[in-house]
């Protein structure tokens, strides 16, 4: 393909995310990170393309110029800024973002693609400039735009237009719907298997029971027992990796979270069983980590809620993955049962 007789250069694709901190010689605070990021970028933009009118307005914004439009998604009372520019004169579309993470701790980054080589948006480095820029980092996911609007909306409830949104009203409605269904089809299957159980025990046969010796069954098991207990995605992913050498008590661990922790948060059981219960198996239970010193591994979306893996059960102090079993959860209060954000394997923290 060909552009005024030459060869067109391929479109490129770069990222980068990095810690950041305000300069030793500024002033302001932390609390002024955001808001002072927002307007150098928004400054920087106005400044090169004349056409543009940029405010640091809270919120959704889109703003139109000749050839380019600019979209921002601005909060600093919730630690958020994040701007997107698509530039159609030098056909370029570019992100990028400042965040504060639950700890207090700053992060700022891009992404940007175009023909030829894509290195910082200009505009970015304008603002980062005022800043200390600290080591780059790997999020397990790089935030876009698109994904920072979202958890901006449901964090901060700012009321957004979109058109597709009986759509998704719908999506969310069908996966509450598959939910319950899953549910109700857990119990009813453990209903079916008592009684084949007690059929085959009557007739002197041995009892056809569904035997989970490995990790990676994981996810056959939290389908059977949907309704007492909820084990995310990202847990059965790890199960599937993990090197944790005792399958037996990491089943026993479950089924203390599924039966005997639920009982008894539910009233049907005394706190003493479920202490009795975790002696018995060698486990402790537990507080997990002050929120303070937490990474973003002990947080989750449920609900359209960040919620927090405040509790976990595990045996053993060693970091060896192969004999430290580490379950971390959270009770859900409105579905009374818990659910399992992490594990087998120990989570870091600040700290660490």
């Amino acid at each position: 393909m060909t552009d005024g007789g030459r060869l067109a250069e391929p479109f490129t694709r770069s990222q980068a995310c990095y810690k950041l901190a305000a300069s030793p010689s500024s002033r302001a605070d932390h609390s002024a990170l955001l808001s002072d990021a927002a307007d150098l970028m928004l400054s920087s933009l106005s400044s090169r393309h004349q056409s543009l009118d940029c405010s640091g307005a809270r919120g959704l914004n889109t703003f139109y110029g000749d050839g380019v439009v600019v979209r921002t998604a601005s909060d600093a009372l919730h630690g958020l800024f994040a701007v997107e520019v698509v530039d159609l004169r030098v056909k370029e579309h570019w992100d990028a973002f400042f965040l504060q993470l639950p700890d207090g701790s700053f992060r700022t980054g891009w992404s940007r693609q175009c023909a030829g080589a894509s290195n910082e948006p200009v505009d970015w480095l304008e603002a980062v400039a005022h800043f200390t820029l600290g080591e780059e980092v790997q999020p397990h996911v790089q935030p876009d735009f698109i994904a920072l609007v979202a958890a901006l909306s449901n964090e901060a409830a700012v009321p957004v237009v979109t058109t597709d949104a009986p759509a998704r009203a719908a999506l969310a409605d069908e996966a509450q719907t598959l939910r319950e269904t899953a549910a109700r089809q857990a119990a009813q299957l453990r209903i079916l298997k008592a009684g084949l159980v007690d059929a085959s025990s009557r007739q002197d046969l041995a009892p056809m029971a569904t035997e989970y010796t490995r990790l990676d069954q994981v996810g056959q098991w939290a389908a059977e027992n949907a309704d007492r207990i909820i084990v995310l995605p990202r847990v059965v992913s790890e199960c599937r990796k993990s090197q944790y050498d005792n399958p037996t008590l990491f089943y026993q661990a479950l089924e203390l979270l599924a039966v005997t922790y639920r009982d008894v948060r539910m009233n049907n059981q005394p706190r003493e069983r479920l202490i009795e219960h975790a002696t018995e198996l060698g486990l402790s239970i537990g507080g997990s980590v002050e929120p303070s010193r937490a990474t973003e591994d002990y947080f989750f979306r449920w609900d359209r809620r960040r919620c927090f893996l405040d509790q976990h059960l595990g045996r053993g102090n060693s970091r060896e993955p192969r004999h430290c079993l580490r379950l971390y959860f959270y009770w859900a209060e409105s579905l009374q049962m818990v659910i399992l954000g992490a594990g087998p394997s120990h989570l870091g923290n600040s700290m660490s």
